[in-house]
């Protein structure tokens, strides 16, 4: 859900940037990251790894470019915009997505395991939940529900 909040106030900012700036070419960037974040939190919900290592990579990358711009701002003629509305939506935020999504990487389950025990990946690992037995007693086989 973060990831989609994040999402639609890059294409809020964005609006705004396309009102002041006169021209749809700053539209571009932000349309192509909240694309790639709605995809991302789709497949994180679906349970794949590479969505929550892309996210949390992502983020990294959006906390270093912050960070890069409070530095540039300490440079003469330059100042750096801090307000709180820039440290909830470019700190806070990715932030608690890469807290969230290191917490769901640690919770999947890696392909190199199986959840029947076996080798071979998670190949079953889906249906899982798809056949529910009773229980006959001790030791016995239960029937499909």
């Amino acid at each position: 859900m973060l990831l989609l909040v994040q999402a639609a106030a890059g294409l809020l900012a964005s609006v705004g940037e396309i009102l002041l700036m006169a021209t749809p070419l700053y539209a571009v960037l932000p349309i192509a990251m909240a694309a790639v974040l709605f995809v991302l939190a789709s497949k994180i919900v679906r349970g794949r790894r590479w969505a929550v290592l892309t996210a949390i990579v992502l983020q990294w990358l959006g906390l270093l470019g912050v960070w890069l711009g409070v530095l540039l701002g300490l440079l003469p003629g330059l100042a750096p915009s801090i307000t709180l509305v820039a440290l909830l939506t470019e700190v806070a935020l990715p932030v608690a997505v890469i807290v969230l999504c290191a917490r769901l990487l640690v919770t999947l389950p890696s392909r190199h395991t199986s959840t029947y025990g076996g080798a071979g990946g998670s190949h079953g690992a889906a249906y899982v939940d798809v056949w529910r037995f009773r229980d006959v007693g001790a030791g016995g086989r239960g029937e499909p529900v």
